[in-house]
């Protein structure tokens, strides 16, 4: 068997989102569709799109969009019609959750560690574009991700922005 080819972008993200956060049981390059109930709240980190273009006559500009997905489990919360809310919430906060009295991003959440840590590898030429628009998109599944199991996803799209001399 070959060895698992993990993109060095997306893995150097990761170590970026491990270093602000202990909150992901499992972490996937590539969406895996079925995940472990006990490697949730699980990472999904993909390529959406990547663009090249001509930056100067030696060197090519990269947009590589990445999606990052958090997947968590909210099967035990659907015993009572309100207490669903528990599982979405949890996903909220990880995903984009705020401090209560200033509205300002929590350090621990997804979309503050991408947004702000910019330079994520200066000596080459690494960094997350912030004049692209960062997303955050919601859903619920069923059977997607666990046999049998329902689950609320996630996704925060981010530009990664790499110089390249040609």
């Amino acid at each position: 068997m070959t060895d698992l080819y993990i993109d060095p972008i997306m893995r150097t993200y990761v170590e970026t989102i491990k270093a602000g956060t202990s909150v992901f049981q499992g972490i996937f390059y590539g969406d895996p569709i079925r995940v472990a109930a006990s490697q949730l709240p699980a990472l999904i980190v993909a390529k959406v799109d990547t663009r090249v273009s001509n930056m100067t006559n030696v060197e090519d500009m990269h947009q590589i969009r990445l999606s990052f997905t958090v997947v968590t489990d909210i099967h035990d919360t659907l015993n009572e019609d309100s207490q669903i809310v528990a599982g979405v919430n949890a996903l909220y906060n990880i995903m984009e959750g705020r401090q209560k009295d200033t509205y300002l991003l929590d350090p621990k959440s997804l979309l503050y560690i991408l947004r702000h840590n910019v330079e994520i590898d200066p000596a080459n030429n690494l960094r997350t574009d912030l004049s692209t628009m960062s997303r955050v998109d919601y859903g619920m599944t069923m059977g997607k991700r666990k046999e049998a199991a329902w689950s609320i996803e996630g996704t925060v799209e981010i530009t990664a922005h790499f110089t390249q001399i040609r």
